[in-house]
């Protein structure tokens, strides 16, 4: 089902015109493009694969949508379309294929300026290679017209879902992010974590701190006041019946969780452990092995003082993903 534009409908419903036009009257064009790939995810990746032309405005570069401002080039379909023609390309062979989902465009403002993409029942498909899903995720969500209220394990759920992405770049990446996951729904059943799952947490905090910037100021402070709030909740609150309802971070609100005791113990030593991470990757880089720092640590020791989170040893394989992430922070 072809819908209405998220957004931007001085220029975008007459685009979803054209399109729902063309699906509607199977175009010859589009009715083989569709019998060739099958599937919605085959085509995803057909269109992923073409070159870019970009539309510098030129007048007679192909026929122009004049209620766009710009006049926005819409070819379809075209060998090497750029993100207009990509988004409105997808929609209408999308439709010939599997007319079941709802199909809107979409356009959101991104470190690249505007771009406009498809959304299926509510979630952008990425058709440039250049973009991330959280970008459009994010364009999104800022174009949300009311404010999205998380419990607790929504707003893990959320962490992880955006860190995800990033997480990929990262050798065993998919694997840590599932551990945080766990460790961090664990805290929530009163559990208390080692520093193995502390590490987890912290690098998949890390990898959501940067990503959710592109959800804008609401996002990025959901990351931080998830942890935060938690590790500052008043236990003796709970034990009292002086239950809070919730606290509001823009468009979000977090709600506590009965279980939090733990919680606040545990979180306390997110930060030392995510720096601890950070220092042992940045001196590594500058050539200090991790087995001088425990030889540092032992001789400390045995002096009374100690280098902390920083002096005890990895897992094994923890140090690589420590160095990744930072790396790929960076």
């Amino acid at each position: 089902m072809i819908g209405e534009p998220v957004n931007d409908r001085a220029c975008l419903e007459g685009i979803t015109a054209v399109v729902a036009e063309l699906a509607g009257r199977d175009d010859g064009a589009l009715r083989e493009l569709a019998d060739r790939h099958g599937t919605t995810k085959a085509l995803v990746a057909w269109i992923r694969s073409l070159p870019q032309r970009d539309d510098d405005g030129e007048p007679d570069d192909g026929p122009k949508v004049a209620a766009c401002s710009p006049p926005q080039r819409l070819r379809i379909p075209a060998p090497d379309p750029n993100c207009v023609e990509r988004a409105a390309l997808f929609v209408a062979v999308a439709e010939l294929i599997d007319p079941a989902p709802v199909r809107q465009l979409a356009t959101v403002d991104t470190q690249m300026g505007p771009h406009t993409f498809p959304v299926e029942d509510g979630q952008p498909v990425v058709l440039d290679p250049k973009m991330s899903r959280n970008a459009l995720r994010g364009g999104l969500y800022r174009n949300a017209p009311t404010p999205v209220e998380l419990s607790p394990t929504e707003a893990i759920g959320w962490i992880v879902e955006i860190a995800t992405e990033p997480a990929q770049a990262i050798r065993g990446g998919r694997a840590l992010v599932r551990r945080a996951h766990e460790a961090m729904l664990a805290l929530l059943d009163g559990q208390v974590l080692d520093d193995d799952d502390i590490a987890d947490v912290a690098l998949v905090l890390a990898l959501a701190e940067r990503e959710a910037r592109a959800f804008g100021p609401a996002g990025l402070t959901t990351v931080l006041a998830t942890a935060e709030v938690l590790a500052d909740l008043d236990a003796e609150a709970y034990r009292n019946g002086r239950g809070r309802k919730g606290w509001r971070f823009g468009r979000w609100r977090v709600r506590p969780h009965p279980a939090t005791v733990a919680v606040v113990k545990a979180t306390e030593r997110i930060g030392e452990r995510a720096a601890a991470a950070a220092a042992r990757a940045y001196l590594a880089s500058l050539g200090v092995p991790p087995t001088l720092l425990e030889e540092l640590e032992r001789e400390l020791r045995a002096e009374g003082f100690t280098l902390g989170a920083m002096g005890r040893a990895p897992r094994p394989g923890a140090e690589t993903l420590a160095t990744d992430a930072v790396e790929h922070l960076g």
